[in-house]
């Protein structure tokens, strides 16, 4: 069986999340750094269960808080389904860090999945090839498509005779990427439509770095996923993007779930990354 992480708890110690939205088409004035509530019906938090997610929660609630407007905040979750031998494709236990994040901060805490694909896995054998770099079909139809239905379905809900007008904060910080450091704080997002909704991405802990995110974790007792012993990374357990090494260590010990995503990569006859094979990275992680 695959080896389940140790029970969830606050983290203590040093012990980021995929991309959940393509970048948006129109940006806000560069100099936009401050979220206004009041302009906002909603604020959607997207929670992966990642250690940004719950510093992400945290600010969020916190500024909500001092604007009178916390019950303004919903934390979603994302969640991306089981592959056919049933296995999670989230490292267990993710869903419950973040319901843990809301319930810290007593605000609504929501999962919904893809209402075309039943898994993420049924999205990459549909492709017939793995997400990457510049393939990032698993954030755009697991994720950003998942955060449009949900923004509509609060639209719904509230019934404001008008679009509604959702912020939307990711925890995206600059220090990931060049191009993460690029991304404004503050700016409006491709999924807006006039008719419909009107989307504002708002990246809160955008200037974190890392050390200051675990800082945040034990000042304020955040949960963390216990899966930080043995990766840097809390994306899926088998993921194209993931760093060599976290991969290996999650092969070590997600085994199961790994022999069943090399008997789809030698289906689909493609490589799980560009010179890197899962066949490679479970050799590796056995040796």
């Amino acid at each position: 069986m695959t080896k389940s992480p140790t029970p969830i708890r606050a983290c203590g110690n040093g012990c980021g999340q995929l991309e959940l939205f393509t970048p948006p088409a129109e940006a806000a004035p560069a100099a936009a750094t401050e979220f206004d509530f009041d302009r906002h019906d909603v604020v959607v938090v997207g929670d992966s269960g990642g250690k940004d997610s719950g510093v992400l929660v945290h600010e969020v609630c916190t500024q909500a808080d001092k604007a009178g407007a916390l019950n303004k905040v919903r934390v979603l979750h994302c969640d991306l389904g089981r592959t056919p031998n049933g296995h999670l494709i989230e490292w267990p236990g993710a869903l419950e860090v973040a319901r843990d994040h809301a319930a810290l901060y007593g605000v609504p805490f929501a999962v919904r999945r893809s209402q075309r694909w039943p898994s993420l896995w049924d999205r990459i054998m549909d492709h017939g090839n793995w997400p990457g770099y510049f393939a990032r079909f698993c954030t755009s139809d697991t994720k950003t498509a998942v955060g449009r239905a949900f923004v509509d379905e609060l639209g719904a809900e509230l019934r404001l005779g008008r679009p509604i007008r959702a912020g939307y904060a990711v925890g995206m910080r600059a220090e990931e990427s060049r191009a993460r450091a690029a991304k404004p704080v503050i700016e409006r997002h491709r999924m807006t439509a006039k008719t419909l909704r009107h989307v504002t991405t708002w990246l809160p802990i955008h200037h974190l770095k890392t050390d200051e995110v675990w800082k945040v974790h034990r000042d304020h007792g955040i949960p963390c996923h216990p899966a930080y012993e043995w990766v840097g990374r809390l994306s899926c357990r088998a993921c194209p993007l993931a760093k060599r090494e976290d991969l290996i260590e999650s092969a070590r010990i997600n085994r199961e779930l790994f022999d069943e995503y090399a008997g789809a990569e030698e289906h689909m006859g493609k490589p799980f990354k560009k010179n890197l094979t899962l066949r490679h990275i479970i050799e590796l992680a056995r040796s």
